[in-house]
């Protein structure tokens, strides 16, 4: 009897040793499982993160271009109405030299040569 008993516990024994390792690989195997789609999972976020970047990018790079043409725009046109009025100022300033006196219109000459040279 002792024998039967023996070969029992050691039949016990070694099937509680395979179901054990049975369960461990099994453990294992779900592990690997989670990691592959927790990869997945983090590659397509990362993957949707660098889309958002890149359009936001591109975004940020056409008002930059909008921007900077209006910017330009407005300068161009300032420039223009600052041409004009130089020229309209000179005009006017040519009228009123006409008008002066031989020795003020003299001083004035040189007061507007000066200022020429300062610009």
């Amino acid at each position: 009897m002792a024998d039967l008993s023996l070969d029992t516990v050691t039949s016990f024994a070694r099937d509680a040793f395979y179901v054990s390792v049975g369960a461990g690989v099994i453990a294992f195997q779900k592990l690997q499982v989670q990691r592959v789609e927790l990869s997945k999972s983090l590659t397509t976020q990362f993957g949707d993160a660098k889309e958002l970047l890149d359009e936001a990018k591109d975004n940020a790079e056409k008002s930059l271009g909008t921007v900077s043409e209006l910017v330009e725009d407005r300068v161009k046109l300032v420039e223009e109405r600052l041409a004009a009025v130089e020229a309209r100022l000179e005009a006017v300033l040519s009228q009123v030299e006409d008008k002066l006196p031989e020795q003020a219109r003299d001083l004035v000459k040189q007061a507007r040569e000066l200022v020429g040279l300062a610009a």
